[in-house]
């Protein structure tokens, strides 16, 4: 009733994948599931109607692929536009500011800034 374990053969040839479903553990290779997918897609191909349907889902991945190249467009645009402005606002940051020089007298830093504003508008 009871069986030993099995010993682990040889690894099977090509990387083992999982099947996804929970509870059933195969040990499916690529190569299964290649050989699964022709299967299913020769049955659908039999089915009415699935021309039409892998037509109208081949026109919505290229329009999907379209639509991802004019994304794809923009973003470089705006990837040189950024860099553009970038180096702009480091070269505005590389210049100092020019010092202008007045001829106001300095006055007394000990003064009250309203009495010394108060005195220059008298002067």
């Amino acid at each position: 009733m009871f069986f030993p374990p099995r010993r682990p053969g040889p690894p099977p040839k090509g990387m083992p994948v999982i099947s996804g479903i929970p509870g059933i553990q195969l040990n499916l290779n690529v190569d299964h599931f290649q050989l699964l997918g022709t299967l299913l897609m020769m049955g659908l191909s039999q089915r009415p109607g699935f021309k039409s349907e892998l037509e109208e889902l081949v026109a919505f991945i290229q329009k999907m692929q379209e639509a991802a190249e004019a994304i794809s467009v923009q973003m470089e645009t705006v990837q040189k536009e950024f860099l553009r402005v970038k180096s702009k606002v480091a070269k505005y940051q590389n210049v100092k500011p020019v010092q202008r020089e007045t001829s106001r007298p300095q006055g007394n830093p000990y003064v009250n800034p309203l009495l010394q504003q108060l005195l220059r508008m008298m002067s």
